[in-house]
């Protein structure tokens, strides 16, 4: 039985999702969550998600990030999405198995969710090719165990808090996750991931995640920015 939980924050999107699937064979809807905390509360009821264009408070990528670190076996579809390969090549960076186009039918939209409950992708040759394209730069690029992370300026400039929320990201918390834990508000922790990046020099959290795992796992001391 594909069960399936519909996270977004749009009534007349999740009403209209929803009558669609119960009629589909094996296919059972266990709830509609329009917010993060929904989400959460149902999603261990689910085993497929359907992650609307935005929920309140929570991007898309924050979203599928968490589910894929805390739930990784729950398949994910991103719905509702443009058609741009580089957005979606992130999306599956992140954690989701595919996705549907905004103009694409319930009918495909049916067709995706049993493939990826059968743990297939089904992706459109421009993205396909953005992924290969991805996977050559990810493969040019220098093994982070080898790298000299006590060296590197960047984890030197970070801030007590900087520090703080790093330690959050690389334990897979989402943006609204770090802001109840530390107490701050969500646009205070946006502001705080994005100067990590910065000094960093990565691209995406997954990498900033990457680079405080290998640095923990080396037990080196991380130094704080005075």
């Amino acid at each position: 039985m594909i069960r399936v939980l519909i996270a977004d924050d749009s009534g007349l999107t999740c009403d209209a999702m929803r009558t669609i699937l119960d009629r589909e064979e094996g296919i059972y809807v266990v709830g509609c969550a329009r917010t993060v905390e929904e989400t959460e509360f149902l999603l261990p009821h689910a085993n497929l998600l359907l992650v609307g264009p935005a929920l309140e408070g929570e991007s898309i990528l924050d979203m599928v990030r968490c589910v894929h670190t805390k739930q990784p076996e729950t398949r994910i579809l991103v719905v509702g999405v443009r058609n741009e390969p580089e957005m979606i090549t992130q999306y599956i960076e992140a954690g989701a198995m595919g996705y549907v186009l905004r103009q694409e039918s319930m009918a495909t939209l049916v067709e995706k969710i049993r493939a990826a409950h059968a743990g297939q992708a089904l992706v459109a040759p421009d993205v396909t090719l953005h992924l290969m394209r991805r996977l050559v730069q990810l493969a040019q690029q220098p093994f982070l165990g080898a790298w000299d992370l006590d060296g590197m300026s960047g984890l030197h400039e970070l801030t007590s808090r900087e520090r703080e929320v790093l330690s959050l990201i690389g334990a897979g918390y989402s943006n609204r996750e770090i802001a109840d834990e530390l107490v701050i508000g969500w646009g205070t922790v946006k502001n705080h991931v994005h100067n990590i990046l910065k000094k960093l020099e990565t691209n995406s959290r997954h990498e900033a995640a990457a680079i405080y795992r290998v640095h923990a796992r080396q037990g080196s001391p991380m130094a704080v920015a005075a």
